[in-house]
């Protein structure tokens, strides 16, 4: 246990359990033996609460009576520590009430994932904690410190129409099903309170705004532009094809797809659904031509120094930039109305359904691909699909002969098609079919064959 004076106040460190250490602020206005006495009193009820094993309790309780700005409050909150560790007090529902937990702290717990890990058969791990934590700040400006307990429909209003007036329908909706949740988990298992306060019509509404997708010649257009990084177009041909939720594309490793078969496997996703297929064969060729250029990094798709790709909304700015790069200037990509939006790289997942859908694909083969749970969700996609159809655009060409056409058009199969003797040409074997002993070097397109002249 150490105690030190900062900005913030008298720190403490603090071991609670064997693997559980925290910091905890004092009131710097406390004098230094005051502080030091509460100290004392902080770690021995810290170790007489794991003991009596509530752990999940403890670091709550230790904070709340650490940063206690009154005497009195101080000595409630280590009372009810006492009375926890006797019997007096029932571990579900007194800690939470008396230490008066707040809106911002259980949304903390939300979002860092110790929920999850107290309770994984009830509170999934946030894997859109990046985006939501943004969010959820945004909410505690307004809501943060209402106790729960206290927590009425009031605050939530209160809380919406403190939101910026430019949002979409549909974000708002987000913020609003944010606060419902955290209140959810607070009503169960959390059991901080017996009812959630929302009632049922409280949830906006939204609006579906209009479906984007790109063309194939403006695809064609963005995987040809040199001016474009290489690792920025495999991913966004690689997203049009297969269609991943970006998220997932950003977090796959080369030990997820297998070259030499041409398979795919995602066993971490969204909606916790593990799902394999086989993939595109110009994908699978290009991404094994990729593969050469990077051999020692894990993950599939990084940036050129090697490192992990920024997050979806500045993803979604670079993407824009790249489209205007390659001459796409169509102005339904890039408009922002209460009906439309500008063009995102999720998108790219609207591409691949559209487009798949439009050359007579079954919904059973899209959604072995993007993991869509329900054909009311690929039915949002029909009607732009028709149009699609009806416009005679044609599917996406083949990434390979887009990225690397001074390689792969050296070689007349496609992956996963029979070569001249009858075996099967994976990803691997066309590369090596078409590059030989040769040799690659990085050129402004992507890969360039050093061809002998033997």
């Amino acid at each position: 246990m150490t105690l030190t004076l900062t900005t913030k106040g008298w720190q403490l460190r603090l071991r609670f359990g064997e693997r559980n250490r925290g910091r905890f602020y004092l009131p710097s206005s406390l004098p230094e033996s005051e502080a030091n006495r509460r100290a004392e009193a902080l770690r021995t009820a810290a170790r007489d609460l794991v003991k009596a094993g509530h752990l999940e309790h403890a670091e709550r309780i230790i904070r709340k009576a650490a940063s206690a700005d009154s005497q009195s409050l101080f000595e409630s909150v280590m009372a009810l520590a006492e009375q926890l560790c006797t019997g007096l007090v029932a571990p579900d529902s007194g800690p939470a009430r008396a230490t008066g937990e707040t809106f911002a702290e259980l949304a903390d717990r939300w979002a860092s994932g110790k929920l999850h890990k107290r309770w994984p058969d009830h509170v999934r791990l946030k894997r859109t904690a990046d985006t939501d934590k943004l969010r959820l700040d945004r909410l505690a400006q307004t809501i943060g410190t209402v106790e729960l307990s206290r927590f009425t429909l009031e605050d939530a209003e209160r809380a919406m129409a403190a939101l910026p007036e430019n949002l979409s329908a549909s974000t708002r909706r987000q913020y609003a099903q944010l606060i419902n949740r955290v209140l959810s988990l607070a009503v169960y298992p959390c059991r901080i309170i017996q009812q959630n306060p929302l009632p049922r019509g409280f949830m906006p509404k939204g609006s579906r705004l209009a479906r984007v997708f790109l063309y194939p010649s403006e695809d064609a257009k963005l995987m040809r532009c040199a001016e474009v990084p290489l690792c920025y177009r495999v991913l966004y041909g690689f997203l049009a094809r297969e269609g991943l939720r970006s998220g997932e594309a950003r977090a796959l490793r080369w030990a997820d797809v297998d070259l030499e078969r041409g398979v795919i496997k995602l066993d971490e996703n969204k909606t916790d659904d593990p799902r394999a297929w086989a993939l595109d064969p110009g994908v699978a060729t290009a991404l094994a031509l990729y593969r050469r250029e990077c051999p020692e990094r894990e993950l599939v798709f990084t940036d050129d120094a090697g490192g992990e790709l920024d997050g979806v909304y500045h993803l979604a700015e670079v993407f824009r930039r790249h489209l205007r790069a390659a001459g796409v200037t169509r102005p339904e990509l890039f408009q922002r109305t209460k009906a439309r939006q500008p063009i995102r790289i999720h998108d790219l997942r609207a591409t691949f359904v559209t487009l798949s859908l439009a050359a007579g694909r079954s919904e059973a083969w899209v959604q072995d691909r993007t993991g869509h749970r329900s054909s009311q969700m690929i039915g949002t996609y029909r009607r732009v699909a028709r149009t699609a159809a009806e416009l005679e655009l044609g599917e996406l060409q083949p990434l390979d002969s887009l990225l690397f056409p001074g390689v792969t058009d050296r070689v007349g199969q496609k992956v996963g098609h029979k070569a001249e003797n009858g075996t099967r040409l994976d990803g691997e074997s066309r590369f090596y079919s078409a590059v030989g002993h040769e040799g690659l070097e990085p050129s402004a397109n992507g890969l360039r064959v050093h061809c002998s002249t033997n």
